[in-house]
């Protein structure tokens, strides 16, 4: 089971940042989880939320502007990859503004065996599995009625066979039906200790988690 560290490690230092990512690694995690927008300057930036705490979207920011509201350097995924190209890496597309500037980073990038590709956006990461040679990965944070029907179309590209699924509806059926139908499962969302124990004794392929503790792993501050 590959260990992932959503958005880094983030308990010293802001979500999203080289310092939670270099963490996270020193701590023996596999992987990294990390948000992808676009901003106002063009920047493909590694940043969660749509909008700001003082509530201006990132969009309309430029990465400078950006940078200042929230405090800290924002990086980008240029950045960020250049700085770990060994890791895991799971980028998440979170617009669909931000796929020409990031599908010509991740195309660009030396290291493209190592990315895993997600998005809710189903259409971003059909588009991915077309165009890049990056594994894909549909999320979803819903029971589908039909699995079948929503893999549908994932079926005829080769590098989309993984699903990120949130801990909120899986349930052993479910990943079940997953594996038959020939995907990897990745969860994230899980918070307590048994949680964690049931991912880990599903063997699902990998867990994108906060919690270092509950997947055997002694956190390492990072560093200010």
């Amino acid at each position: 089971m590959q260990l992932i560290a959503h958005r880094g490690l983030a308990r010293t230092v802001p979500e999203n940042t080289l310092a939670a990512f270099a963490a996270a690694l020193s701590s023996g995690f596999d992987g990294l989880e990390t948000d992808i927008r676009l901003c106002a300057d063009g920047e493909a930036v590694l940043c969660h939320d749509r909008i700001t705490p003082n509530g201006a979207p990132v969009a309309s920011l430029t990465r400078k502007a950006l940078s200042h509201q929230l405090g800290y350097l924002v990086p980008t995924l240029a950045e960020a990859l250049d700085a770990f190209p060994e890791a895991l890496w799971n980028l998440e597309i979170k617009s669909p503004d931000a796929i020409k500037t990031a599908f010509e980073i991740i195309a660009a990038s030396r290291h493209t065996p190592r990315i895993l590709l997600s998005s809710f956006r189903h259409d971003i990461v059909l588009a991915a599995a077309e165009l890049l040679k990056v594994d894909c990965a549909l999320l979803v944070a819903h029971h589908p009625a039909s699995l079948a029907g929503l893999v549908q179309q994932a079926l005829p590209h080769e590098r989309l066979r993984s699903i990120v699924w949130d801990f909120e509806i899986i349930d052993t059926a479910l990943l079940e039906q997953a594996a038959d139908l020939g995907f990897r499962s990745y969860v994230y969302g899980a918070h307590t200790q048994y949680e964690h124990a049931f991912c880990r004794d599903y063997q699902v392929s990998g867990i994108i988690t906060d919690h270092p503790e509950f997947v055997g792993l002694t956190p390492v501050p990072a560093l200010q």
